[in-house]
């Protein structure tokens, strides 16, 4: 019988991917815009209920857009596809500079890519750092009060 070994250089994820086991809250919505979404895009509530957009300065961040195997598009989600949005939970994201643990999640102000400058994201911290361009744990948490209310 062969054995099969994996090598310590595996790539540890990608943008979007659900990072552990943890208890997670996803939820989902319908992509609002023409421009659509990519998995690990921090999104805002959208026009309508069901809906999301990117966040790109406005607004109060929702969640984080989950990665799920797909047909692969130009962009990943369309507009009006339904797509998983993790509300509470740990996600990998691509950063657009140096990250550590412990640092307060912020999306850049001159790209919205993901960061520690910038415009914070309430309930949100990286996990695990990582460097510019490469893949950060955020861990984003549901307020106390609504997880008490069991909502």
């Amino acid at each position: 019988m062969a054995f099969q070994w994996y090598t310590r250089g595996l790539d540890k994820g990608f943008p979007g991917m659900i990072a552990d086991a943890t208890n997670k809250i996803i939820d989902s919505y319908a992509v609002e815009e023409e421009t659509g979404l990519e998995p690990g895009d921090a999104v805002i509530q959208g026009t309508d209920e069901n809906q999301i957009k990117k966040y790109t300065g406005s607004g109060t961040v929702i969640g984080v857009v989950m990665h799920h195997h797909k047909e692969s598009s130009e962009p990943y989600y369309p507009q009006n596809y339904t797509v998983p949005v993790v509300t509470s939970g740990d996600i990998y994201v691509k950063v657009g500079e140096d990250v550590t643990a412990g640092d307060a999640a912020c999306l850049m102000a001159s790209t919205y890519a993901w960061g520690k400058t910038g415009t914070a994201v309430s309930n949100a911290y990286y996990y695990k750092g990582a460097d510019k361009d490469g893949l950060a744990v955020v861990r984003l948490r549901t307020p106390a009060t609504a997880v008490m209310q069991g909502e």
